[in-house]
């Protein structure tokens, strides 16, 4: 009998259709350094041209201190640069309680950054994530962002 549950469990979990492309994380461990820029890369293997939702994926914990982010993210191929984008992002609410997944000590957020793009296939994209956040009248970006766990990019396809 447990070998049956063991293969419907195989067979559920193969089955299901993820429209997700590429996913990946780096660690900051807890304290972002400005010049620390999170770059990621990916390539499609996909016949034909398609469209694609893009996402950051921050991991916080209860050690950041501000309400929202701001990110400056830029996404090329190997000859240009397709976007660069500076983005402010919520990240709790006005009592202060943070927003996202929360999971025993931290707090997942997906933040949208591009929400239909048409990417093509076998073509390696580049993704670098910056933070830019400051503190209110300082001259300078913070220099270690403390709080931020993990920094991810993911990319999805749109049916």
């Amino acid at each position: 009998m447990r070998k049956y549950i063991i293969f419907a469990f195989l067979l559920l979990f193969f089955s299901c259709d993820s429209n997700i492309e590429f996913i990946n994380y780096n660690s900051v461990n807890g304290s972002w350094h400005k010049d620390s820029i999170q770059d990621f890369s990916f390539e499609l293997n996909n016949l034909q041209e398609e469209e694609y939702k893009t996402h950051i994926n921050l991991r916080i914990n209860n050690d950041y201190k501000f309400s929202n982010i701001f990110l400056i993210v830029v996404l090329s191929d190997s000859l240009n640069i397709i976007t660069k984008d500076t983005l402010n992002f919520k990240l709790a609410d006005k009592s202060g309680r943070f927003l996202g997944d929360k999971r025993i000590n931290l707090i997942e957020n997906s933040l949208l950054h591009k929400e239909k793009i048409s990417l093509e296939n076998n073509m390696k994209y580049y993704v670098s994530i910056e933070h830019a956040m400051r503190v209110i009248n300082k001259v300078g970006g913070l220099e270690y962002l403390n709080g931020v766990v993990d920094v991810g990019y993911k990319v999805e396809k749109i049916k």
